[in-house]
């Protein structure tokens, strides 16, 4: 796949300010906030400063909040730290960064009365404007999924927003998502939304303002460039997807189900079908959040106790999928959890067909036992090495090779026999 990527995400974003239109509505002297989510987007500082400096320009003074339900363990301090680990911080983005829970009721949806919720700081500011990466969403499939809409329904209402959005299940979201993000743009001044597509390789290679008039349709427009865009392994069965790392600055779910084909709930589209799925870490970004572990069937002891329970049942509680915080078995190594997978994949008297990945974001460069490595050979987009390289493990019984790295030796003690 052709990496796309923007040669400079940050002018790229200030172009996109400039031909919006948006300059015209803008409140002479007003207070912009700008809500910023927790997804782990690539040079995201360099785009929410663009879009900062753009309204300061203008006469405006902007601001930086958080829009992200109930992560950071659902309080202003852990959200604020959410906005920090990803580089979002005053100097940064060269305007105030504020951080508080306090939401206001903005109206009710018909039929099913349930609230919506926006943060009070955005409801008091002069106007509105979000920046979110537009993918698509771990746990269903619609015309909105995690994007500029779901910014919107789900991010601006902390907590509180985030369980009403939830409350009727996975099974409505692509119905009342929309429609809450409809209300808010009715009742709250929303200017419009930076809208963020990554390619393959987590670059960024689209950027486009939503105005209010045109959210949704933007939004939608987006996400299906997203879809097309979105890095997937290029199999349709595998035995074994063994994980390095998983986080929420990967994926809302730690492992993206677009790229494991296994989601916590049934309304989500699968392309890949996965008998075994190990994960080895989790990432120090999601600050103990593992939320997305249930999907998965092995880990390891290292990573179940980097997991905070607190910080992952408020997400998976507001989100009413208790699923995604299941606990998988846990062994006590890498070499254990491999051991553990190969064993219990149903592939006796054969070699697995086993893919090794650095992460669900990271699929440029993975590794493959020789079954699957035999039928990549043939794919017009794939380069697959020749020389083989063994499972070799330290005298902790950690992977130390294969790496992920385009010039790694092998110089490791043992390797896994019979693999």
């Amino acid at each position: 796949m052709r990496d796309d990527r923007l040669d400079d995400p940050g002018a790229e974003a200030l172009r996109a300010m400039e031909r919006s239109g948006l300059e015209a509505e803008l409140p002479a002297g007003g207070e912009v906030a700008i809500a910023v989510g927790s997804r782990g987007i690539s040079l995201l500082p360099e785009m929410v400063r663009a879009v900062a400096g753009w309204f300061s320009s203008r006469g405006c003074r902007p601001f930086v909040f958080p829009a992200m339900g109930s992560h950071g363990n659902a309080c202003a301090q852990g959200q604020r730290e959410v906005l920090a680990s990803l580089g979002i911080t005053e100097a940064s983005v060269g305007c105030p960064v504020r951080s508080s829970m306090d939401v206001i009721d903005v109206g009710r949806l018909e039929d099913c009365g349930l609230p919506v919720w926006v943060d009070a700081m955005a409801c008091r500011a002069d106007g509105v404007f979000v920046v979110n990466r537009v993918k698509p969403h771990t746990a269903f499939s619609g015309r909105h999924e995690s994007g500029l809409v779901k910014m919107l329904s789900v991010g601006l209402g902390k907590q509180r927003g985030a369980e009403s959005c939830h409350a009727l299940g996975y099974d409505r979201f692509d119905e009342i998502m929309p429609r809450m993000a409809t209300l808010i743009l009715d009742k709250v001044k929303i200017l419009g939304g930076l809208g963020i597509v990554e390619n393959a390789f987590d670059h960024p290679c689209r950027v486009e303002v939503a105005r209010n008039v045109n959210f949704l349709e933007c939004d939608a427009a987006l996400l299906e460039h997203a879809k097309a865009s979105i890095g997937r392994l290029p199999v349709k069965q595998l035995d074994v997807l063994l994980i390095q790392k998983m986080g929420k600055e990967i994926s809302g779910g730690g492992v993206d189900p677009n790229v494991t084909g296994r989601a916590v709930t049934p309304h989500k589209e699968s392309f890949l079908h996965v008998t075994k799925i190990g994960v080895l870490r989790l990432t120090p970004a999601s600050h103990g959040n593992a939320t997305g572990v249930g999907t998965c069937d092995v880990i390891t002891r290292r990573l179940f106790n980097d997991i905070d329970l607190e910080t992952t049942y408020a997400n998976v509680v507001t989100s009413t999928m208790l699923r995604a915080a299941g606990i998988p078995v846990i062994m006590g190594t890498d070499e254990m959890a491999v051991r553990c997978l190969l064993k219990t994949c149903n592939a006796p008297g054969r070699t697995p067909r086993l893919i090794y990945i650095r992460d669900t974001l990271s699929l440029e460069r993975f590794w493959a036992t020789e079954p699957v490595a035999a039928e990549l050979s043939e794919h017009p987009d794939c380069q697959v090495g020749s020389e083989p390289v063994a499972f070799c493990f330290d005298g902790g019984g950690e992977i130390v090779t294969p790496d992920f790295s385009p010039d790694f030796s092998c110089s490791a003690p043992r390797e896994l026999d019979g693999f």
